[in-house]
């Protein structure tokens, strides 16, 4: 468990070093391996890891590493578990009597059923509309750190035209569509800093190449 524990440890202090530093990143491994017969590898690893963050700080190619990994944890992650959430576990803005429906003073008249129907075989397709876009920001995640910038050029025009084909159908329904407009805009603004990160990419003097 410690070996497992320390090795997952090293692979992070050596990402973070970039390509840059590699011959410092391979030095450290040449070390790592002495420090694991010596049974010091977890201190040992956990020091790398403590030196390269530090180090990160200090020059443009660490401190682009940080910006991209804060993005993904901090905003895209976060969004993709929002939106799968939705899917998964219900669209609480599409329900009716809960504020969603254009339509509520339609309750009570003969129309409510009929609408109460086509709004209740509309919820599956939205779902999987919403639950693909929350994979599609787990995609853009995975793509800006591998750095792999036309995947996520892909991704991103894919999730943006999902969101504007919910937008549109819950405008047909007669749905709330502010919450979906909201969360367009987010996605919007994600892409938009994704954009500006590859320009800054693009800018490193010898670039962060794919991991992959």
């Amino acid at each position: 468990m410690t070996i497992s524990l320390s090795r997952a440890i090293m692979v992070v202090a050596i990402a973070a070093m970039g390509e840059s530093r590699r011959e410092w990143a391979m030095a450290m491994e040449a070390e790592y391996e002495m420090a694991v017969v010596d049974r010091a590898q977890l201190r040992f690893a956990t020091g790398c890891l403590i030196a390269a963050w530090r180090d990160m700080l200090r020059v443009e190619e660490g401190r682009f590493i940080l910006t991209s990994y804060a993005l993904a944890l901090g905003l895209i992650l976060p969004m993709a578990a929002l939106q799968v959430g939705c899917a998964l576990f219900g669209l609480p803005y599409l329900y009716p009597g809960g504020g969603g429906l254009v339509g509520a003073l339609l309750e009570g008249s003969a129309y409510e059923h009929l609408l109460r129907s086509i709004y209740q075989s509309a919820i599956l397709p939205l779902a999987l509309l919403q639950l693909l876009i929350g994979l599609g920001h787990v995609r853009i995640a995975w793509g800006m750190l591998e750095r792999d910038w036309a995947s996520v050029t892909r991704t991103g025009t894919s999730i943006l035209a999902g969101a504007v084909t919910l937008i549109l159908f819950m405008s047909i329904l007669f749905l709330n569509s502010r919450q979906a407009l909201l969360l367009a805009s987010i996605a919007a603004i994600e892409l938009a800093i994704v954009a500006i990160l590859a320009r800054w990419h693009a800018r490193l003097p010898l670039g962060v190449p794919r991991s992959g």
